[in-house]
């Protein structure tokens, strides 16, 4: 049998062991954040407490991760763990493709610019002949004038990273501080990606494709709310990365079974099926298939589809 008549024979069987087998692709993940809560709980020796199943929103995924997480990943020794740890969290998952972001603070951790480029494209080699890791630039919107200036470029012209992505709490609007460091990114042929349309609205969206011309929308799906701004993203072939577990757990949606990831299909709109945070989300791509589908969102023939276009 083929993938394709595998991956929807698992679907129907609710077979998770077997959908693990499929070939699969994640283009929404956070790499230090991107491994199971129990390989990381083993790693600090049971010191790490597990996230909050009553987080609500960015300001409570920001409390684990600054009051909680940072107090265990300290060390550059402990941040190439979470890499790796990540990586093979998603080979085990048969993730074939992995975009996978990197806050480009974690080269502050490293001795020299170097050794950060080196260890980052060390992993990439090591996982090849399993997976094609393609690390992305993560900035963080809080990040101050001096480190975005100071880091950004240098990082870029590694040729290591082969994304670049914006996250952070959407309240803090505003998108032209990006825009000089978007273009560079796109001169040196990165795709460009942005998390936006996911607490806030359509109009959130909308500035972020016109101001930072994006390939591709982190969430997004508040894009919904209006009819110009879903055929601004189609007409621009602008996918969207989809994480529709981390969407309920922090209450950006209040039922698997509104998220508006449907209507978003309906519209002829490209989109990916992703976990963003493992270690919070508790979900792997193979399940979020396995949630779509349950829950009726889709059939076998359309999730097989999302996986075969994510896969491109």
């Amino acid at each position: 049998m083929t993938n394709s008549q595998n991956f929807k024979r698992y679907l129907k069987e609710n077979d998770l062991n077997g959908l693990k087998t499929i070939k699969k692709a994640e283009l929404h993940n956070h790499c230090g954040l991107g491994m199971k809560f129990d390989n990381i709980h083993s790693y600090t020796k049971g010191k790490i407490k597990r996230p909050s199943k009553d987080m609500k929103g960015i300001k409570g995924l920001d409390d684990f991760i600054f009051n909680e997480y940072m107090n265990h990943i300290k060390t550059k020794e402990d941040f190439l763990w979470t890499i790796e740890a990540t990586i093979k969290d998603a080979i085990d998952d048969n993730i074939v493709i992995l975009e996978a972001s990197v806050d480009c603070h974690d080269i502050l951790r490293f001795e020299n610019d170097k050794d950060f480029f080196d260890c980052i494209g060390s992993l990439v080699d090591k996982y090849k002949d399993k997976i094609d890791f393609r690390p992305e630039i993560g900035i963080a919107k809080s990040i101050s004038d001096e480190n975005i200036e100071k880091l950004i470029p240098k990082i870029i012209d590694s040729k290591v990273f082969k994304s670049i992505d914006l996250y952070g709490d959407e309240e803090i609007v505003g998108f032209d501080r990006y825009k000089t460091y978007y273009d560079y990114a796109k001169k040196n042929g990165l795709k460009l990606k942005v998390h936006a349309g996911e607490f806030l609205g359509a109009e959130n969206v909308k500035e972020a494709i016109e101001t930072l011309n994006i390939d591709e929308l982190q969430h997004g799906f508040r894009a919904v709310e209006s009819d110009y701004v879903l055929d601004m993203i189609k007409e621009r072939n602008i996918r969207l990365n989809i994480c529709p577990t981390s969407n309920v757990y922090l209450g950006a949606v209040d039922d698997i079974k509104n998220h508006p990831v449907r209507k978003i299909y309906d519209k002829g709109i490209n989109i990916s099926i992703n976990t963003d945070d493992l270690i919070v989300f508790d979900s792997t791509v193979s399940e979020e298939y396995l949630v779509l589908y349950n829950n009726h969102i889709f059939n076998e023939d359309e999730l097989d589809k999302i996986r075969i276009n994510s896969l491109r």
